[in-house]
């Protein structure tokens, strides 16, 4: 919905609405029980929202398309939730 509804927005304006609203992982901190697999779904479902919203193909490099966009890759994103809890 949101890649429909922001099609038409700037790289600046996706890049502040998607570490607005996606980027919010509550409480992760708190997170102990939970399989690898449950977490391997989040990483994936992480990476596939990125290349959904921002237009880029299938098969593109994760860490290439992480470092046009400045974003930080999931595993640093919920380490540095814990770090700060």
């Amino acid at each position: 919905m949101l890649a429909w509804r922001f099609y038409s927005c700037s790289m600046a304006v996706k890049l502040r609405l998607f570490k607005s609203i996606c980027l919010c992982f509550y409480d992760a901190a708190l997170w102990n029980n939970f399989t690898a697999g449950s977490l391997d779904k989040l990483r994936s479902a992480y990476v596939k929202c990125i290349k959904v919203f921002f237009g880029y193909a299938k098969y593109c490099s994760v860490t290439t398309m992480l470092t046009e966009l400045n974003l930080q890759k999931f595993d640093t994103v919920i380490d540095k939730c814990r770090s700060n809890f």
